[in-house]
């Protein structure tokens, strides 16, 4: 049987680090099931990725806060609502 390779939270946790969830479940029941979310990739010029991490530090957010926040406003731009 294969060993199981570590997770970054497995490594994190091994050097002394907590991990916290960005977005921790909200309601329903305690697994978060109730809000369902789907992973989406987003691939960055070098510069841009470096001015939103830039961003973010500024902001002291994190970056998927930033893109969240991003999306909101895309969202509002177009006439829907901020759901993200």
């Amino acid at each position: 049987m294969a060993k199981k390779k570590s997770s970054l939270a497995d490594i994190a946790l091994t050097k002394g680090a907590t991990t916290t969830p960005v977005h921790p479940p909200t309601g329903g029941d305690s697994t978060g099931d109730d809000e369902k979310r789907i992973g989406q990739t987003l691939r960055l010029l070098k510069g841009a990725h470096k001015q939103l991490k830039q961003l973010a530090l500024d902001l002291d957010k994190p970056m998927h806060d930033v893109l969240i926040e991003a999306v909101n406003d895309l969202f509002i731009k177009y006439g829907k609502p901020p759901i993200a």
